[in-house]
């Protein structure tokens, strides 16, 4: 299976996880701004959901993706605008309005040069404009899935920090994210070599997900699927 059909295909079935994406949306959410840049919208999984915060400029590399959001989401009044950029090469253009946040989930682990997509993230933010990334975590869990899905790499905290760093970026906050995602992607990926997660799995997470949210208030996350970082720029 080619990359961009596997893409495409995984959005399709994290589209049945209306409860995971607004895990996701409530994590993130206080530390958006009045007008965000999503970077890699997809079919616009998190794209309704943040158009309830405030002003969104919807990105991806994908016309098809981009289409589809636009044909879901058009009206919103709060849509700024859909935008075709392949984040590995400069704006083209300007935006349709300015933004104080890059909300960046699940791309960055696409890009091999990761570095050079951070250093331009940085320069395209006003002073004080946030970075908030969710990329995959834990290296041991690199499997058929990312490979599918065109990963170059899961992220380690330690890594994650010193290109942030490197980048210029203050850390304001760095935590693990989705400690039961653990088991699904290691039983599919790494045990049964799967290309893509089933349907019926994510459905029944995706059932979980309030269980699994009230456990976590109780218990601190010490380790995740994924990582979720804010970078500022001061």
């Amino acid at each position: 299976m080619d990359v961009e059909k596997a893409n495409t295909l995984t959005l399709s079935i994290l589209e049945e996880a209306p409860a995971y994406n607004q895990w996701i949306f409530d994590k993130v959410k206080p530390w958006l701004g009045k007008s965000v840049l999503e970077v890699g919208c997809g079919i616009g999984n998190l794209t309704g959901l943040l158009l309830q915060a405030g002003k969104v400029v919807a990105s991806d590399m994908n016309p098809h993706h981009l289409q589809r959001v636009d044909e879901k989401l058009g009206n919103h009044s709060n849509l700024s605008g859909v935008l075709l950029w392949d984040i590995q090469q400069d704006l083209s253009r300007n935006l349709p309005v300015s933004v104080d946040t890059i909300l960046c989930s699940n791309v960055l682990e696409h890009v091999e040069d990761d570095d050079a997509v951070l250093s331009r993230f940085f320069r395209f933010l006003p002073q004080g404009g946030r970075l908030v990334l969710l990329v995959p975590a834990l290296r041991i869990l690199y499997n058929t899935l990312d490979r599918e899905l065109g990963h170059f790499r899961r992220y380690t905290k330690r890594e994650l920090i010193l290109k942030l760093k490197r980048n210029h970026f203050h850390i304001c906050s760095l935590k693990y994210f989705n400690f039961f995602g653990i088991f699904g992607w290691f039983v599919n990926g790494t045990l049964l070599r799967r290309s893509l997660l089933p349907v019926g799995q994510v459905r029944m997470f995706n059932h979980l997900v309030p269980l699994m949210v009230q456990m976590e208030r109780r218990v601190p996350t010490l380790i995740g699927q994924s990582l979720i970082a804010i970078g500022e720029k001061g």
